[in-house]
This record gives structure tokens, C-alpha cells and sequence, in this order.
């Protein structure tokens, strides 16, 4: 009983810990999207996701994804390409950087707060995305909606 005892107490002490960097870090990007920082971050963002194929509209849900994770990202994807804002190509390619750098920061803080060396948690991701990113933006044609395929008719 003592072993299951302790186990308990380690894990509510890494939940705690967790818990100690996620929810002010919530909190800290709340206020940033409500006072439009988000928005100054992306077009500072945007520059580097041309390389990529991105314009601005379509470097604001990489930011988003990279800032709050992949579900946010993922619902602001769906938003731009039921829009218009981003071509099919471009979700392709946001796709790609999203699924290899969601959550960037979040997890970052919390790893490096776990000590793991801050260089080797982001540097690797943030290249591995960027050459995917790239290699899909190439060597992907630009394709027109296939028959049935009315992202209107989706919502």
C-alpha cells in the first residue's frame, strides 16, 4: 500500500508542477490574443513562413497552433480554409508545420522546467518543420476541390 502511496504523491507532485507552468501560461496568452498581441506576433511571424509558401493569413494558425496547441489551431485552420483565406496547398503546408511544432512554447516550459536543455527541445522541431513545410510547399501541386468536396456544405 505504501508503493501505491507514493506513486500517488509523485504523480500529484508532477501534476502540481505542470499545473504551476499550463495555467498562468493560459492565462498570460488569454490576455495576449484579447489585447491583439497575437496579431502583432503574427505579422512579425509571417516574414519567415513565406520561405514556407505561407502569406499572413495563412502564418496566423501556425502561430496560433505553435502559441496555444494543436486544437486551437486546428479549429483556426478549418475557419481560414472555410473562409477562403488560405488556398487548399497552404493547409496542406500548415498542416505539416502543425503537426511537427504544435504547442511549442507550452512544451517546451514545461520540459525545460523538467530540465531538459532548452536548445535541444526547440531547435530540432522548429527545423524538422520548417524542411517538411518546405518540401510539401514544392513538391505539392495545387489542387482544386474534388467533386463533393464543398467545405460550404460542411457547416
Amino acid at each position: 500500500m505504501s508503493i501505491l502511496w507514493e506513486g500517488f504523491l509523485q504523480g500529484m507532485s508532477g501534476l502540481w508542477t505542470v499545473a504551476c507552468v499550463v495555467i498562468p501560461l493560459m492565462i498570460v496568452l488569454e490576455i495576449a490574443e484579447s489585447n491583439g498581441l497575437l496579431q502583432k506576433l503574427n505579422r512579425l511571424m509571417a516574414k519567415p513562413f513565406r520561405i514556407i509558401g505561407l502569406g499572413e493569413e495563412g502564418a496566423f494558425p501556425v502561430v496560433v497552433a505553435v502559441v496555444f496547441g494543436i486544437t486551437y489551431g486546428s479549429g483556426v485552420i478549418i475557419n481560414h480554409v472555410r473562409t477562403g483565406k488560405v488556398t487548399r496547398k497552404e493547409a496542406r503546408v500548415i498542416g505539416t508545420f502543425m503537426a511537427i511544432a504544435h504547442a511549442l512554447i507550452e512544451d517546451t516550459i514545461i520540459f525545460w522546467v523538467l530540465g531538459a536543455p532548452l536548445f535541444l527541445l526547440v531547435a530540432p522541431r522548429l527545423l524538422l518543420a520548417y524542411v517538411m513545410s518546405y518540401v510539401v510547399h514544392k513538391f505539392t501541386p495545387e489542387l482544386d476541390l474534388p467533386n463533393g468536396d464543398n467545405l460550404e456544405a460542411m457547416d
